[in-house]
């Protein structure tokens, strides 16, 4: 089988817990960094119903066989595992981390991604077009370079992006880190069992932007908007916060 291929954002949380879980998981594949606005002609050229990332690509040239979307990624990963990797399913009732990695996702994730944007596009949109053109080709570069005006439009409008709605989603945020530290009460290690498991990656990947661990591959030159900064800093002694500090650190190579 050809080595796959993840096409990511640098500073996509979900392409970093689709990249963890492969890592994790001893999945041998290759990464490749790509521009918003291209990434919607590589999602059409496969046939992917939408153009989100993570795509996991999983053939060479001519064959359209892919992987969108983070936890189907994880899925994939799983049954495609190194022989001596530890498996990252939980121990907990399927059912119930199911729900909570799909909260994760679509609560928790949302909201970060959009309490952060919502500075970072609307405010200080410099700041965050560096990230997007690293690793990136010199075409590519160029590309983002040239159409950066259009790209921030249609991702203020695309994540209903403002001050109002940054607010809105930081009350969220707020909610789902409480929720996450109700969990996390009682001492331990990790949310799903004994070991680490998808539902870990998955809060600890979302949360990171909130935290910027160093051994995250892709936030050691994000700049962070005074608002969210702020943020950032009344909120660093929050249990989940400091767990996913924990866990970058102990479980992020």
């Amino acid at each position: 089988m050809a080595t796959p291929t993840l096409i990511v954002f640098a500073i996509s949380h979900y392409c970093e817990k689709a990249r963890w879980a492969l890592d994790y998981l001893g999945v041998n594949y290759a990464v490749k960094h790509i521009a918003p606005g291209v990434h919607h002609q590589l999602a059409k050229k496969l046939g992917a119903p939408g153009s989100s990332l993570p795509i996991l690509v999983l053939s060479g040239q001519g064959d359209q066989e892919f992987i969108q979307g983070s936890s189907a990624i994880i899925d994939w990963a799983e049954a495609n595992k190194a022989a001596d990797a530890r498996s990252l399913a939980p121990q907990i009732n399927q059912q119930q981390a199911l729900d909570m990695e799909r909260r994760l996702d679509d609560v928790l994730g949302v909201h970060v991604r959009r309490f952060y944007y919502s500075e970072a596009l609307v405010d200080y949109p410099q700041s965050v077009r560096p990230i997007f053109t690293r690793d990136l080709t010199l075409l590519q570069r160029w590309l983002v370079t040239a159409a950066w005006g259009g790209i921030r439009k249609r991702m203020i409008k695309g994540m209903d992006l403002g001050p109002e709605q940054g607010m809105q989603s930081r009350e969220l945020v707020v909610t789902e880190m409480e929720w996450l530290d109700g969990l996390l009460a009682d001492g331990r290690s990790f949310l799903s069992g004994d070991t680490l498991s998808r539902v870990d990656i998955t809060a600890a990947s979302l949360l990171a932007p909130l935290v910027q661990p160093e051994q995250h591959p892709a936030y050691g030159d994000i700049q962070i908007g005074p608002k969210v900064a702020a943020a950032c800093k009344q909120w660093e002694q929050q249990t989940c916060l400091q767990w996913t500090r924990a866990i970058y650190q102990k479980n992020r190579g």
